[in-house]
């Protein structure tokens, strides 16, 4: 039986604007998690996610808040456009403000098509007409749900993006924009001039100069989604490879412990460093969205502490993690104790 199938078009144009997400999208994870949290898929990667986020709903006494949010985001081939705007900063604030600012007629019109998919209770009349209290009632209910399914598991999402995100960058440096499109298999595709992806019925996507965005989601399962509205930004969501003891397990570098150690932006410069072995200043603060002062700053602390080197080549400042570096990632206790004496926040 034949797949339906995702076809995006390229032009020449098109390849000369291929862009990475830089970080991870918390509103497509909010509404592909919410999906998840509905469902019994991938039950070896998200079911301890699931019980661990249903036991705390059922603690907090939040579950009225996230039954009306899958109302308007059931895990259908259609959810609303409205819960993942683009073109925001690209945080949990700027998400909530850009939905804050939706215009009424979207709402309207994107609770309209979902109406005749499923139907729809009274209690969403509001929304769909775009009154405030509404609005901001939609708002409060994504930010809770993000602190209850997303913020406890932060740095195992931000670290597994991360990886995936290197790797990337990796493909695009060394082969630009089609070795980053046939890095995406075995998911999609890659036939020039058309991207090929398993998706639920058979789509054309001409993009017509207008570049595409790629951005690797944690809670994407089984096939990408995109926008619904072919007038928005071609923007392609895919999922990434999970190990499954995700939800119990701490990044294989760093933590929570160290964090509160040494500071999560050390923390984070250290990581990237035990990934890519060494870096310089200005792919540190592109990667870890820092300025360059903020990075030389932190890059000083760590190298007075031993905990990397630095050199100079060129005109670029390379950093490098060094043995103590490494040991303290990975925990040992003596190196605890001797960094503790030397770092200061």
């Amino acid at each position: 039986m034949r797949r339906s199938r995702l076809r995006i078009h390229f032009t020449a144009e098109d390849l000369g604007r291929v862009r990475l997400a830089r970080s991870v999208d918390p509103m497509w994870e909010i509404t592909l998690s919410l999906h998840l949290l509905c469902t019994r898929e991938a039950p070896l990667a998200f079911n301890q996610w699931r019980r661990r986020v249903r036991d705390a709903v059922r603690r907090s006494g939040t579950a009225p808040l996230l039954s009306m949010l899958s109302v308007i985001n059931p895990p259908a081939s259609y959810f609303p456009d409205f819960l993942t705007p683009s073109g925001y900063q690209g945080d949990l604030d700027g998400g909530i403000e850009a939905i804050r600012s939706t215009p009424a007629s979207a709402f309207r019109e994107q609770l309209t098509l979902l109406a005749r998919t499923c139907p729809l209770p009274s209690s969403v009349r509001p929304l769909a007409t775009g009154r405030g209290d509404a609005v901001a009632h939609l708002c409060d209910a994504l930010r809770v749900y993000h602190d209850i399914a997303l913020g406890p598991f932060r740095r195992q999402i931000d670290h597994t993006i991360g990886q995936v995100r290197d790797r990337n960058d990796d493909c695009m440096t060394s082969g630009g924009s089609e070795m980053l499109l046939r890095c995406l298999e075995p998911l999609c595709r890659w036939r020039p001039p058309v991207l090929e992806a398993p998706f639920p019925n058979d789509v054309d996507l001409h993009l017509d100069g207008r570049g595409l965005l790629l951005v690797p989601s944690f809670f994407c399962v089984g096939m990408p989604v995109k926008y619904f509205d072919p007038d928005l930004p071609p923007t392609l969501v895919y999922p990434v490879v999970h190990d499954p003891r995700w939800p119990t397990s701490q990044p294989a570098h760093g933590g929570d412990s160290l964090a509160s150690l040494i500071g999560e932006t050390r923390t984070r410069l250290l990581e990237y460093l035990a990934r890519r072995y060494a870096a310089p200043t200005h792919v540190l603060g592109n990667r870890l969205h820092i300025s360059a002062p903020t990075v030389s700053y932190h890059t000083k602390v760590l190298r007075d502490a031993s905990l990397i080197t630095s050199r100079r080549d060129g005109p670029l400042v390379v950093h490098h993690l060094t043995p103590l570096g490494a040991a303290l990632l990975d925990g040992a206790a003596a190196v605890i104790d001797h960094a503790s004496g030397a770092l200061g926040e």
